[in-house]
């Protein structure tokens, strides 16, 4: 498949950055900092890799709204693998692949978390919802449960949130034995759970293959625990310093933390000709 939107010969991808021609990156605590934002220096060095050539992938438990405005107000294009694998879309928006909870199984999950009080967004293919919009500013206020199942939505992700750490591990352990859902969570205060066939590691691999990619041509960069699957499922993988200790464990290498411009320095090292 001809690669597109991106300048640059393949050529003088091999030639500046060791044979990869795909970086991976996750948002939130990797590529951003504590202001939730990128770097000048890291948007110039995902710039300078987009102009050899080189694919860059924004891989987020994020939704395509807020994920695509942050690297939008940044000036960079990327693809996307949001909601922690549920969704594959392009730089435009188009979604490549979409993977759904199954809508019993949904039920079943909306139930338990209004059952505990646990405030919660839901994402789905119509809008996404919430419980505390306060919290979650970009989705609708949920609506009646009756209505809301009316609408026949396509369940993409659930996200449970609580500043009560002890509830939010009485949920984690509810959930945790629960056939047909992947369950993981970016923050100890939060729960987010996809399709059993919706995981980080999962659906880049699906980008890898629609880009006609090997694995070996990737770097995948991350922090937390809903990256593990990128890092066992790619053998080049940078984990930040400020990573939990799983994906620093799992790592190939580990960088400078977000703050620091991590991801920006080993980029620029990588289009160097440095080995991973």
């Amino acid at each position: 498949m001809t690669q597109t939107g991106y300048p640059g010969s393949m050529e003088n991808i091999m030639c500046f950055s060791n044979g990869i021609v795909l970086l991976a990156s996750d948002l939130d605590g990797t590529l951003l900092n504590e202001e939730s934002r990128i770097s000048g220096e890291t948007v110039a060095a995902v710039k300078m890799a987009q102009s050899l050539g080189v694919r860059f992938v924004a891989v987020t438990g994020r939704a395509w709204n807020t994920a695509h405005f942050i690297l939008q107000e940044a000036g960079i294009e990327a693809d996307y693998v949001l909601l922690n694998g549920a969704e594959f879309r392009t730089s435009s928006g188009s979604i490549i692949y979409q993977e759904a909870i199954g809508s019993e199984k949904a039920e079943k999950i909306m139930d338990e978390l209004s059952a505990t009080g646990m405030d919660f967004e839901v994402n789905t293919d119509q809008c996404d919802f919430s419980t505390d919009i306060k919290m979650c500013q970009s989705a609708s206020e949920l609506p009646d449960l009756e209505k809301f199942w009316s609408r026949k939505p396509k369940i993409l992700k659930f996200f449970a949130f609580s500043d009560d750490l002890l509830l939010v591990e009485k949920i984690r352990g509810n959930l945790k034995d629960w056939n047909g859902i992947t369950l993981t969570s970016s923050a100890p205060w939060n729960i987010e759970i996809t399709s059993p066939t919706a995981d980080k590691g999962m659906m880049l691999k699906r980008v890898t293959e629609f880009y006609q990619t090997s694995n070996e041509e990737v770097v995948v960069f991350g922090d937390g625990e809903n990256d593990e699957t990128m890092f066992r499922r790619f053998s080049h993988s940078c984990a930040v310093e400020n990573a939990v200790p799983t994906i620093l464990c799992l790592a190939e290498k580990v960088i400078e933390s977000n703050q620091k411009n991590g991801v920006a320095k080993e980029i620029h090292k990588i289009l160097g000709g440095q080995s991973i």
